[in-house]
């Protein structure tokens, strides 16, 4: 039995030496040594592993990727983050300074630059939604500002309702692409359309709805046909449209002055999630692969209660900074207590994942930093705050 022993202890040497001659030998330079502080690192270790489990997958074979799926949608909102427009709405500043540098503008009705607040920008692509007053190249003017889903002044617009279908236009890509009744759709198209479905009437000479400008009347019939095609299509799937993260959203500024109202297209906002501490069990994790080398990495945990592992990441070569996304794979999503971290094919280090340790973005271990992750009871994860550690003196 003695002799067992001896025999056991000696093969865990052979392997941790093989491992440790791996990683210095692999990168054999007075820079790879030094920072090879990469370990002291085969082990990582806080005095209790156990990865005594049995991995059921060869982590010297390759797993294949996951497949790739591909959204449906233009927005991105539905699974990976909520739009606030809300939010938006309260961010707006009450007025804002604008020039109006070209009319019509190359793909929109203007160009104009914001001269001031945190809207500020230049060569802005603007539409116009008041038939009734002019705007020309000319500034700077007062705007007041507001986000087109918000109650606007009464009596300014006679189909404010249909502000939702003018997002749904925006949101398109009309410009350029071809029209059922031949040729394609221009930004004079767009315009006529917004103008149809806003106000009560539409443009009379339209001069400036083509480039050269007064072009419009010459072909009036076919050119009134496109923008009807916009309109419909909007009215067939456009209704009750907001928008959502990854698309954008419409502002109107009015002019304080009796000018023209402008709109134009922002970014919608994700609405923040408020963080909080670990809380039940580690069910993703954003890790950041800090070191200077390319390493295969292999990232295993626990399945379930049963003494078998499964890998989370399996078997690729992460490049120096590269950024780690793994989900538990229990039936619950965690990752149960720890996930262990292997460096080509040789035990690393683990990370505690039972929230026992409130780890978040700051917390490391060796050359592995959590940027984000989520937590099955407490959602996603705060920054990580260092315990304070008490000294006891003796006196």
């Amino acid at each position: 039995m003695k002799n067992l022993t001896k025999l056991f202890l000696l093969a865990i040497l052979v392997v941790l030496a093989s491992c440790q001659n791996e990683t210095l030998n692999e990168g054999a330079s007075s820079i790879v040594e030094e920072e090879l502080s990469m370990e002291d690192q085969i082990l990582v270790s806080d005095g209790e592993e156990d990865e005594t489990f049995v991995l059921n997958q060869d982590l010297n074979a390759e797993m294949p990727a996951p497949a790739l799926t591909f959204s449906t949608s233009s927005s991105l909102s539905s699974a990976e983050c909520t739009p606030d427009l809300e939010a938006l709405e309260l961010s707006l500043p009450e007025t804002i300074s604008v020039t109006t540098t070209s009319n019509p503008g190359p793909n929109s009705y203007f160009e104009f630059d914001i001269n001031d607040s945190s809207l500020a920008d230049a060569s802005l692509e603007g539409w116009c939604v008041d038939v009734d007053l002019d705007l020309g190249v000319e500034g700077p003017l007062n705007f007041d500002v507001y986000s087109s889903y918000e109650v606007l002044p009464e009596g300014l617009f006679e189909n404010v309702d249909n502000f939702d279908l003018v997002n749904w236009i925006l949101n398109q890509t009309f410009i350029g692409e071809a029209s059922p009744s031949g040729g394609t759709y221009t930004y004079g198209h767009v315009q006529w359309a917004i103008w149809e479905l806003i106000d009560d009437r539409n443009c009379a000479l339209c001069t400036y709805l083509t480039d050269p400008t007064g072009q419009w009347f010459l072909t009036r019939p076919e050119e009134e046909a496109k923008g009807m095609e916009i309109v419909q299509a909007a009215l067939d799937n456009g209704q009750d449209f907001v928008p959502g993260c990854g698309q954008k959203v419409a502002l109107v500024l009015v002019p304080e002055e009796r000018k023209q109202s402008i709109i134009y297209m922002v970014d919608v906002p994700e609405k923040e999630i408020p963080c909080s501490d670990c809380e039940g069990k580690v069910t993703k994790l954003e890790l950041e692969f800090d070191w200077h080398n390319t390493k295969k990495i292999d990232i295993v945990q626990r399945y379930e209660n049963t003494c078998y592992g499964k890998r989370v990441y399996c078997n690729r070569y992460a490049q120096p900074g590269e950024i780690i996304n793994i989900s538990g794979k229990n039936h619950d999503g965690t990752f149960g207590s720890y996930i262990y971290i292997y460096i080509n094919n040789c035990y690393y280090t683990k990370i505690k994942t039972n929230c026992d340790t409130k780890i978040g973005p700051g917390y490391f271990r060796g050359v592995f930093n959590v940027i984000s992750g989520e937590s099955s009871h407490g959602g996603e994860l705060c920054d990580y705050v260092e315990p304070e550690h008490c000294i006891r003196y003796w006196w």
